[in-house]
C-alpha cells in the first residue's frame, strides 16, 4: 500500500517544505512525515514514523476531540468536505503549549479514500507576541490608573481648601456684590474640578463584580425610578419583560444610569423621548436605551468612549467611559450607534451562561 510514500523523491519533496507534513492511512498510522513535523511535535522523525495519530500522539492536543473530528470528517467519504482546517493547541514535551493551524486533505485513488495529508503551521510566535502586547498594554493601563489616582488625590486636597475658604468668604455680609459674583465663579469652577476628580476616581477604582440572578426589567425600572425627574418635555417609556440574567446589580445599575443621563443630555431643549427596552438575544440579554435626539456625528462616534470626551461646555465626559468599563469588568459590553431615522441607540449586553434563563422557567 502507498508504494510511492517510501520513494526518495517524495521524502525529498516533504523535507523541502517549511511547514510540518504528516501522511497517515485510514487507520491513523503514519506513513510519511518530514523533519519539520517531527520537530513541531517534539519527536524524532523515527518516532513519528512509527506512531499512530489515534494513540498517545493525539493525546498531546488539548483540543483532541476537535482534531479527531477533523480527521474523521476527512476520512469519511460520505461527507462532502475534502479539506478542512482548525486551530490546534499542542502540548510540546519541551516547549510547552504551542499553537498550530492543522489542515487536512484527502488522499483519493479510484474514488476511494486511502489516507489523509496533515499540514501543520506553527503560529506560536504570533500568540506569544499578542500575549506580550497584552501584558504591556495592561501594564500601561495599570500605570495610568495609578497615575490618575495619584493626581486626583493631589488635586482634591488643595481643591477642598479653595472651596472651603471660598464658602467662608461668601458668608461675609459686608462683601460687595462684584466680589460675590467673583466668588460664585470660583466656587463653580471648584465644583467642576471636584466632579472631574470624582469621575477619575470612579473610573480607575477597582470594582470586583458580585454577580447575582437578576430580573433585567426590574433592574431597569429601579434605575429609572431612582433617577431625578427627566427634563421638562421629555417622555420616558419602557417595554420588555421576561429576561433573567446573572450580573453585578450595582455595576449594571451604575452603567445604565450613566447611559440614561447621557441620553437625557442629548435631547434638545424642547424635549423628546427616551425608551428603555429589555430583550433576549440568543445567549445574551440586551438592555437598550433609545433616544430621538440629534444623534451622534460621524466624526464623534470613534471617540464617545474616550475619557473626558464631551460635546457640551459643562460635562466632564466620563459617563460613557465609566459605563463601558463597568460592563466589561463583569464580562458584558456597551455599544453605541446612531439610528438611521435619527437619535441614538445604546445597548448594554450581558453574556449568557448557566445563570441566564428565560424568566419564569
Amino acid at each position: 500500500m502507498l508504494p510511492f510514500i517510501r520513494s526518495s523523491y517524495l521524502n525529498s519533496l516533504l523535507e523541502s517544505l517549511a511547514t510540518g507534513v504528516v501522511i497517515v492511512n485510514i487507520r491513523g498510522n503514519v506513513y510519511a512525515a518530514n523533519a519539520s513535523a517531527a520537530r513541531m511535535m517534539g519527536l524524532s522523525r523515527e518516532e513519528l514514523l512509527s506512531s499512530s495519530l489515534n494513540g498517545p500522539r493525539l493525546d498531546r492536543f488539548e483540543n483532541r476531540a476537535e482534531v479527531q473530528a477533523l480527521l474523521d470528517e476527512a476520512l469519511d467519504d460520505t461527507r462532502i468536505p475534502a479539506t478542512g482546517d482548525i486551530l490546534a493547541r499542542y502540548d510540546h514535551p519541551e516547549l510547552g503549549l504551542r499553537h498550530f493551524t492543522l489542515a487536512v486533505s484527502r488522499l483519493v485513488e479510484y474514488e476511494k479514500i486511502f489516507g489523509v495529508i496533515l499540514q501543520l503551521s506553527d503560529l506560536s510566535h504570533i500568540y506569544d507576541l499578542h500575549q506580550r502586547q497584552s501584558r504591556l498594554q495592561q501594564e500601561r493601563i495599570d500605570g495610568l490608573a495609578r497615575l490618575s489616582m495619584s493626581i486626583a488625590h493631589q488635586v482634591r486636597n488643595p481643591l477642598m481648601t479653595i472651596g472651603g475658604f471660598t464658602r467662608l468668604l461668601m458668608k461675609r455680609a459686608d462683601m460687595p456684590e462684584p466680589s460675590r459674583n467673583h466668588m460664585d465663579i470660583i466656587m463653580e469652577a471648584a465644583m467642576r474640578l471636584e466632579d472631574v476628580v470624582q469621575a477619575v476616581t470612579q473610573f480607575t477604582a477597582s470594582r470586583q463584580p458580585a454577580p447575582q440572578l437578576l430580573d433585567a426589567a426590574g433592574l431597569a425600572r429601579g434605575v429609572l425610578a431612582a433617577m431625578p425627574a427627566p427634563p421638562s418635555g421629555v417622555a420616558v417609556g419602557f417595554d420588555g419583560e421576561g429576561a433573567t440574567l446573572t450580573a453585578d446589580p450595582a455595576m449594571t445599575a451604575d452603567a445604565l444610569r450613566e447611559v440614561l443621563a447621557n441620553a437625557f443630555e442629548a435631547l434638545p431643549a424642547g424635549g423628546g423621548s427616551v425608551r428603555v427596552r429589555c430583550a433576549v438575544e440568543k445567549d445574551f440579554v440586551r438592555i437598550e436605551v433609545l433616544d430621538d435626539g440629534p444623534g451622534i456625528a460621524a466624526d464623534h462616534l470613534p471617540f464617545v468612549f474616550d475619557p473626558f470626551f464631551t460635546t457640551t461646555s459643562v460635562g466632564v465626559g466620563m459617563g460613557l467611559a465609566k459605563a463601558r468599563k463597568w460592563m466589561r469588568d463583569q464580562g458584558g459590553e456597551l455599544e453605541i450607534s446612531p439610528i438611521q431615522e435619527g437619535g441614538t441607540l445604546a445597548v448594554l449586553r450581558l453574556p449568557g451562561g448557566d445563570g441566564l434563563k428565560p424568566a419564569g422557567k
